[in-house]
């Protein structure tokens, strides 16, 4: 699993994967509620992971683990 970390930036929401070096903008995120946010992010450039919901919507910069997820 590795781990990620999430940036915003001005009104979008970038993702940082250490392991492969690679940053990208969130284009779309499965729960993306105050009370209620992660599940299957995908990212710019068609990747997509799944991150565990988290409660509350944490606050950012933050670092998370993240699986690949299915296509």
């Amino acid at each position: 699993m590795p781990m990620v970390i999430f940036r915003q930036r001005e009104q979008a929401l970038y993702c940082y994967i250490a392991k492969l070096d690679l940053e990208a903008k969130v284009t779309a995120i499965e729960f993306d509620k105050h009370d209620h946010w992660g599940g299957r992010i995908e990212l710019e450039g068609g990747r997509a992971y799944h991150v565990h919901p988290q409660v509350p919507r944490p606050v950012f910069p933050v670092s998370l683990r993240a699986t690949r997820a299915a296509l």
